[in-house]
């Protein structure tokens, strides 16, 4: 009876640690107002631990030290838990016309798992350490990021007067003005029956930037043989 109380108590205050972690690691999507709540970091983290603090105790399972039975592998419940947690982040992962949101808090939650495994194997100093890179990762990353050089994708439609003929060569030098490049593989032209539309990737070198967007659309109705245009930033990979 005694080894079983111990055995509750040593989870039960585990899974206490994991629940504190995971909360850190969700507070920083919070806080930037990302999609998934610190509750889903709190649950899979805790959830994570307590299932592989019990492997450790095996020995009380079902009374097996009397039966002389053998409790679970430890390896083989990890692999099942990360495994299920990722299809758990897929379900976060949306994508909007030339955007993919939620891979980064896809990938934290995931990752939470990973913390709740380390204290559950008693791994207390790897667990808060990596907690904090974790979270440092996913705040400090993206502004080191914008301080180096680097292209921002900015997808571009114009919808041509009826009529008139897309030339690729007119956009290409007017882009290029602006310190724009249209990527090629990116090019698509549509016809409707009554107006051409060109829809491409264009790339904005680092220089450039700078309110990018708004300097494009005030300029983009300079082009007289356009009639609409749509402009937006892209994440697509």
């Amino acid at each position: 009876m005694n080894l079983m109380l111990g055995a509750n108590l040593a989870i039960i205050t585990t899974t206490a640690m994991a629940f504190v972690l995971g909360w850190a690691l969700g507070y920083e999507r919070y806080y930037h107002g990302r999609a998934a709540g610190t509750q889903v970091y709190c649950i899979v983290a805790m959830a994570s631990c307590a299932l592989t603090s019990a492997t450790g105790y095996g020995g009380q399972w079902f009374h097996l030290a009397q039966s002389g039975g053998s409790a679970a592998n430890t390896t083989q419940v990890i692999a099942s838990l990360l495994t299920g947690i990722g299809f758990l982040g897929a379900g976060i992962i949306v994508k909007s016309n030339n955007n993919i949101r939620g891979l980064t808090t896809a990938s934290s939650i995931w990752s939470s798992a990973a913390i709740g495994v380390l204290v559950g194997l008693d791994l207390f100093g790897a667990a808060i350490g990596i907690t904090a890179i974790f979270i440092g990762c996913m705040s400090m990353v993206w502004r080191l990021e914008q301080q180096l050089p680097g292209h921002m994708g900015i997808m571009i439609t114009l919808r041509y007067r009826q009529g008139v003929h897309p030339h690729e060569e007119d956009v290409e030098a007017f882009l290029h003005e602006r310190g724009l490049a249209i990527q090629r593989d990116s090019v698509s032209i549509a016809f409707d029956g009554a107006a051409f539309t060109l829809e491409f990737l264009a790339l904005a070198r680092a220089s450039a930037r700078e309110h990018i967007l708004a300097r494009v659309a005030r300029d983009l109705p300079k082009i007289s043989s356009v009639e609409t245009f749509s402009i937006s930033r892209t994440t697509r990979g």
